[in-house]
């Protein structure tokens, strides 16, 4: 296990008592993903020091990438399904179900939106009555608040959100809105276990290099072309969550949670434009605004403003804190350096 990543995961179990995994079979699909390596992550070393005895399937598109690649080096009892959740599939008898999967980049749920629709609704219909006994845990996002009005920043989870079908974005938003809805059947007529995560701008080490989102776009462009070439003004601003922050609070919700549903992230808010004057400083490199903003379909559709009211999992989990956002990308940057 990369150092850096046990060195969180390890503080990440300081925080969260996930002994009621303890003999049970758990599935993460999206196991490439940065939220969904860290899961496994956490899960692989409560085994080794706990002796939990988790039984760890994961489930992605593709083979195996650099993180989980390395996870299943330092683990073998962790099994891998490459699987299309976009298409008929059979994955089931699990007693938690960690629905990490989807089309999170803007450009990719743009431009596929029935893959978008099928993974985020299809798919949790097949893995909800495949595994008919198991917690099921949704990931969803803050897109599903849309444009969140100016009184209602930080936003809650009461609120139900603004997202016009006309924005291309408008997909991703409402398919995780009808997962939401899906779940919450689920657990009213079916009396499910089911917790509903709304994830908001997460980053940490294990964004992949093909991850077109601002942090890793200008991580990896900054150590590449030592350039950063931003594709508007950079005036929107995101509350950034460090991924092992978010992940402790992901696993509390799924093994200790009384609510249904959660906001979940960060509380460092920095426009796009600053992140890129940090990245570019921490990597030496330099970075340029451009004259006119990108014609790109999902551009300048993103809300202004996304901040999450977080009182709710604050409540309920003492031992929840947050890592400073300049030691985050720091340890994000050093990551992606040793990774290159």
């Amino acid at each position: 296990m990369n150092d850096i990543i046990e060195r969180d995961v390890r503080e990440m179990l300081g925080r969260v008592d996930v002994k009621k995994a303890k003999g049970k079979k758990v599935l993460i699909t999206g196991a490439n993903g940065l939220i969904g390596q860290y899961v496994v992550a956490a899960l692989s070393l409560a085994n080794r020091d706990k002796r939990l005895r988790i039984r760890i399937d994961t489930a992605g598109k593709g083979a195996p990438r650099a993180v989980l690649k390395g996870l299943m080096r330092f683990d073998k009892k962790i099994s891998y399904h490459r699987v299309d959740l976009a298409k008929p599939f059979t994955l089931g008898g699990y007693d938690y179900i960690f629905h990490a999967a989807g089309y999170a980049q803007p450009a990719r749920f743009v431009s596929d939106p029935a893959g978008t629709m099928a993974v985020n609704v299809d798919a949790s219909v097949r893995l909800l009555e495949g595994s008919p006994h198991a917690t099921f845990v949704f990931f969803s996002s803050a897109e599903v608040y849309g444009d969140i009005p100016q009184k209602l920043i930080p936003v809650k989870e009461d609120f139900n959100g603004n997202s016009p079908l006309h924005n291309p974005r408008s997909v991703y938003a409402e398919s995780k809105r009808l997962g939401e809805a899906l779940c919450a059947a689920y657990a009213r007529e079916k009396k499910r276990s089911v917790k509903i995560m709304r994830i908001s701008a997460v980053y940490g080490p294990g964004l992949p290099k093909d991850d077109a989102r601002v942090m890793s776009d200008f991580i990896w462009k900054a150590l590449r072309d030592k350039e950063i070439r931003l594709l508007d003004g950079g005036r929107a601003v995101r509350t950034y969550g460090y991924v092992a922050d978010v992940v402790a609070m992901i696993l509390f919700a799924a093994f200790n949670g009384r609510e249904m549903v959660y906001n979940v992230g960060g509380k460092d808010q920095i426009s796009i434009l600053d992140l890129a004057k940090r990245i570019a400083k921490e990597t030496s490199a330099k970075f340029s605004i451009p004259l006119a903003a990108s014609r790109l379909s999902h551009i300048g559709k993103d809300p202004k403003v996304v901040r999450l009211d977080l009182s709710r999992i604050r409540k309920e989990m003492k031992r929840l804190s947050f890592t400073p956002f300049k030691q985050g990308l720091r340890r994000t940057i050093l990551w992606s350096t040793s990774t290159r």
